[in-house]
């Protein structure tokens, strides 16, 4: 796999994005209950926000999808992030409510 520069600084930015994900699930605080739930499918949907950039790179540089389908995959890889990130609201603003 040959990258041009561009492509090398996304694919870092792409990485970086799931570093921090990743950091963002291992410094959540240590809550217990519905509060807890809530927080870690939030950070799930940080997560798959953090994947969609460098499974977006990984579609278009290793199997060459073509860039229409690749930015509609990727897109609904945000949808799904964003949809986890709001349904983890709602549990904690209902543990709040209780």
């Amino acid at each position: 796999m040959n990258m041009n520069p561009s492509q090398f600084f996304s694919f870092v930015l792409d990485v970086l994005l799931i570093v921090a994900a990743v950091l963002a699930y291992l410094n959540r605080p240590r809550i217990g209950g519905q509060l807890a739930k809530g927080l870690r499918i939030l950070l799930i949907g940080v997560m798959v926000l953090g994947l969609a950039p460098f499974i977006e790179t990984g579609l278009f540089l290793l199997f060459n999808f073509p860039i229409g389908v690749n930015e509609v995959l990727h897109r609904l890889l945000i949808v799904v992030g964003f949809g986890f990130v709001i349904f983890g609201f709602v549990m904690m603003r209902r543990a709040f409510e209780e």
